[in-house]
């Protein structure tokens, strides 16, 4: 929520589904583009909508000033990150928050037999922390423990979930330019 609340300008929210993160995006006066492929959780988002792959999204380059990806990377087979970075104006930023699917938290509701990352039905690809890497800092939050979300935003790898947090550069944009899909 904090992180949202730093965005400023026009903003995708990229796999915005039931908007839960919409009025903090929109506040201040921010415009708002609201992105998924739901039509019918579309059409309860006020505001600006499309419906849409965050794999192709239907931008021109450096459309937007801050692109906000929570809980939607994993669920595309495609490579999303590069084409979010593409719509990202330079100085701009994207957040992409996504599971960790190595979390001590994980391994311990696997030990038990309970739902895990891996076995969630929608999850069609989960990240390696070396593959987030590339593209900026990586933190951790675990938000059940709230008293420790510093150490877990400084120990990625014990994240229950990842935040990527990508300043958008002249070298990251040529990066992704010559690279394609992948960093």
């Amino acid at each position: 929520m904090a992180l949202a609340r730093q965005f400023r300008g026009r903003i995708l929210d990229c796999g915005s589904g039931t908007d839960l993160f919409g009025p903090i995006l929109r506040a201040g006066g921010n415009e708002l583009v609201s992105l998924d492929m739901d039509l019918e959780a579309l059409r309860k988002i006020p505001g600006r909508r499309v419906a849409a792959s965050c794999a192709r999204i239907p931008f021109a380059d450096d459309a937007f000033d801050a692109v906000w990806a929570c809980a939607i990377i994993e669920h595309v087979t495609e490579e999303t990150l590069p084409e979010m970075i593409r719509v990202t104006r330079l100085g701009g930023r994207v957040i992409a928050i996504t599971p960790n699917r190595h979390s001590p938290f994980d391994c311990l509701k696997r030990m038990v037999g309970l739902s895990t990352w891996d076995s969630h039905p929608s999850h069609v690809r989960l990240y390696r922390l070396k593959e987030l890497e590339p593209y900026g800092p990586v933190h951790g939050e675990l938000l059940w423990l709230p008293g420790m979300a510093w150490f877990f935003w400084k120990h990625p790898s014990l994240g229950h979930v990842w935040i990527l947090d990508v300043r958008v550069t002249p070298e990251l944009k040529e990066k992704v330019r010559q690279q394609g899909t992948t960093l």
